[in-house]
């Protein structure tokens, strides 16, 4: 009976869906045929792996040396097949159900079965990546070096370093080791390196790495050790921070604790890293562009790391640039390759970059990159050589596109080592309308992706370890802040530390980004800004954190933080407002910003009752409150904002959405709340649905929205005339409880997250009509019978 009502149910969502959603469904129909096939798999696993033990056996019989592949291979399956075999043997055959079967859990018949699905599939594939033609290799003569895979190990220049670091490290008496070399050098591709190694040959129980920079932050690095070890400071004081972190360290015998890019010389203590006496097992490895660091840190042994010797870089110029091995060098275009890649001087970062920038151009745009290196007038950037900065200053003219270029000055407005979050990126450029010829916010966002990868492939961006996040190294950043701050582009980038004092009034009338960071927003001058198109505040560098959700704690300094009402009276011409940690009300002189296009609040607390100076913005098309609590969205907004195409209050707490506020907003494409609506004021839970839910039915209105974050109590909250499927990108989370503060996703990932909800009720609302285009699926759901 049961299962006659389950079939009935999938066959008819069925109707609604397309792979992979309906791959969902199959995982409770299909539930004995998953197992079985699984069981098959891992039988079959095993016999190959029989195969190759045999060959194995027989290589070692003739002393012949392993390949790393099928020892790895092995590992891989002896740790599978165990896996395999718990989960059947524990997990299936111990989850029969009642009676013997014949009325089975649903919830963990589908839990099973996927989870017997995806086994099989990484089964299927490590089986097939065990078909090696060849398991063993000749023993290789005593002295010959095998060969290195890319990277700074094709270099003996290179391996002579890591052979030493290695060895230090090995050594009981050395607790402090020190690289140092010039920016760019590649110290720290040479940590990582040290880093995989060290996790390989198990030295360590646990290494980890922070990056230390030119203006440490000490909670940042604390936080980025934290995470590596999977745990959370709590502590808010430095001192708490501190001993909490130095605790955890001291609770792992032997860890290896890296600190990239150190300027200066640093106390261990106010990080929390044990060291010496105080923790025999902890070993430290860092990096600077200084020697005299090393030395001031205690290091007790030093590696100095130089540029790459003539030939080692003509090798690695040739393969970035895409240069064949055996051109005829008597020609003037190889001579001027050659010359070209003598300009960078064996630096790696200058290499790499140049190279790329140069690949597949003609011989008259080698000629001018020659002309360029040789001639480019170089703004001292202490820490930076003059040959970096001419080889990074070439990247960035050969950029195929103002897009690009534009894009990557804008990554300069960060602090070092940052995660730039990829959507600032898409929201400041078409503030400053930097996307001629697109309709839709996707399709800037699409552009600015493009760019980004782009960039990567230049080698002036590199991946963050942050989803929808990019980072720019400290040396190209550097560069990007000097190119930047030329009087043809004119930004101020003041973001290492809060700013001391203003330039002079005739400097400041010229610049037109400008991004600080500040102690407060109290006692700022009435700035005659008459250029300035984009304006980035920090406003909370050397004030205490707020809770997200309590207006009332920290008040005291929130108090400090008064804006002075004439702040942005100079400033007409602003298309790009960001302000982030700004404790506060809104002045009066924000009427003035009549250009404004893109206005974004982060971890901002707005005091005051009155934000009906948002509504002066018509020409606004992005409006965020990310993070931040508001008292309302203002009535005033209603027939004044007619241009808005994204809406972001993705954790934002607001008291109050005035009815008819989100219907007025008809041009609307995106709009992001997330849980926000689970949060409209002090109501309890059933007023607070009922307020959701007359706010929703006004989304019903919007014909242009094709962008959705939400956060709902109840399915049934979606009115039943809403044509959805204008909507194309969407993350829905329906649950009667959740408040979730996910990192957010541009575009969104196509996600329904659908808990304790009737099945029934799911075919009872339009809801459905997104399954189509549904990418992740995440049901849990009851049957009603």
């Amino acid at each position: 009976m049961a299962g006659n009502i389950v079939l009935a149910l999938v066959v008819k969502i069925g109707e609604y869906l397309v792979a992979p959603v309906s791959r969902q469904f199959g995982y409770l129909i299909f539930y004995e045929t998953n197992i079985k096939n699984l069981e098959n798999q891992v039988l079959k696993l095993e016999d190959k792996k029989f195969g190759v033990e045999q060959l194995v056996v027989a290589a070692e019989t003739e002393r012949e040396t392993i390949g790393p592949d099928v020892k790895r291979w092995l590992t891989a399956v002896n740790e599978l097949s165990q896996e395999a075999t718990e989960f059947i043997e524990h997990e299936v055959k111990a989850n029969k159900g009642c009676l013997n079967g014949w009325c089975p859990n649903l919830k963990s018949r589908y839990s099973l079965s996927r989870k017997a699905t995806k086994k099989t599939q990484v089964v299927e594939k490590l089986s097939g990546a065990g078909n090696f033609p060849r398991v063993s290799y000749p023993e290789p003569p005593v002295g010959m070096a095998s060969t290195g895979t890319r990277g700074f190990k094709h270099f003996e220049s290179r391996r002579s370093i890591m052979k030493g670091l290695m060895k230090a490290l090995e050594d009981d008496s050395i607790n402090m080791i020190g690289i140092c070399g010039m920016g760019g050098v590649g110290k720290t591709t040479i940590v990582k390196e040290v880093e995989k190694r060290a996790k390989e040959g198990n030295m360590f129980n646990e290494v980890v790495i922070g990056t230390v920079s030119q203006s440490p932050e000490v909670k940042k690095i604390q936080g980025e050790i934290a995470d590596i070890l999977q745990f959370k400071i709590e502590e808010e004081t430095e001192l708490g921070r501190s001993r909490r972190l130095c605790a955890r360290l001291k609770t792992i015998k032997r860890i290896l604790v890296i600190l990239d890019d150190v300027w200066k010389s640093i106390e261990l203590n106010d990080i929390g890293i044990p060291f010496g006496d105080d923790h025999k097992g902890c070993k430290i490895l860092l990096t600077s562009r200084f020697d005299y660091v090393c030395d001031d840190m205690g290091a007790q042994q030093k590696f100095t790391v130089e540029v790459l010797p003539k030939e080692e870089a003509w090798n690695l110029f040739k393969e970035i640039a895409g240069i064949s091995n055996d051109p005829s060098p008597t020609t003037d275009f190889h001579c001027t390759q050659i010359e070209v890649a003598n300009e960078c001087e064996g630096l790696p970062i200058a290499i790499v970059t140049v190279g790329r920038a140069l690949r597949a151009k003609v011989q008259s745009s080698w000629d001018s990159a020659l002309s360029q290196l040789r001639k480019s007038i170089v703004k001292n950037i202490r820490g930076v050589d003059e040959k970096v900065f001419k080889s990074l200053e070439l990247s960035y003219n050969y950029l195929e596109s103002k897009e690009a270029q534009k894009l990557f000055l804008f990554c300069s407005l960060y602090p070092e080592d940052f995660d730039i979050p990829i959507e600032d990126l898409v929201r400041y450029g078409i503030g400053l309308e930097l996307f001629k010829g697109t309709d839709t916010i996707g399709e800037a966002r699409d552009i600015v992706h493009d760019v980004i990868d782009y960039l990567k492939k230049c080698y002036l961006l590199i991946d963050s370890e942050r989803t929808e996040c990019v980072k720019i190294h400290d040396i190209i950043r550097d560069v990007a802040v000097s190119i930047a701050s030329r009087e043809e582009h004119s930004f101020m980038v003041r973001c290492g530390k809060a700013l001391e004092g203003w330039p002079e009034k005739d400097r400041l009338k010229n610049y037109v980004v400008i991004s600080l960071k500040l102690n407060g927003m109290h006692g700022l001058p009435g700035l005659e800004l008459p250029k300035l198109q984009l304006l980035n505040l920090d406003c909370n560098a050397g004030l205490p954190s707020i809770h997200p959700f309590d207006l009332h704690r920290g008040m005291e300094e929130v108090k400090l933080q008064e804006t002075p009402d004439s702040l942005y009276q100079g400033m007409k011409e602003l298309r790009v407002l960001a302000l982030s940690d700004m404790y506060g009300s809104l002045p009066t002189s924000l009427r003035n910003l009549t250009n404004l296009r893109t206005l974004s609040f982060f971890r901002c607390r707005l005091i005051d009752d009155d934000a009906s100076v948002i509504g002066a913005f018509e020409n606004l098309e992005i409006l965020r409150f990310a993070d931040s609590c508001i008292k309302e969205l203002p009535k005033e907004i209603i027939g004044h904002l007619a241009h808005l195409k994204v809406l972001d209050l993705l954790n934002c707490k607001v008291e109050r959405i005035y009815p008819g506020v989100l219907s007025s907003l008809s041009m609307l494409q995106e709009l992001y709340i997330g849980s926000s609506f689970k949060r409209l004021g002090d109501a309890g839970k059933e007023e607070s649905m009922e307020r959701t839910n007359a706010i929703i039915a006004e989304l019903a209105s919007l014909s242009n929205l094709v962008a959705l974050d939400i956060d709902l109590f109840n399915i049934k909250s979606f009115p039943r005339d809403w044509v959805i499927e204008k909507v194309k990108k969407f993350n829905i989370t329906v649950h009667p409880s959740s408040t979730t503060t996910a990192w957010p996703y541009y575009p969104l990932p196509n996600e329904l997250n659908l808990s304790s909800l009737d099945v029934t009720d799911l075919m009872d609302s339009n809801l459905k009509m997104l399954l189509k285009s549904t990418k992740i699926l995440a049901l849990e759901s009851q049957l009603r019978v």
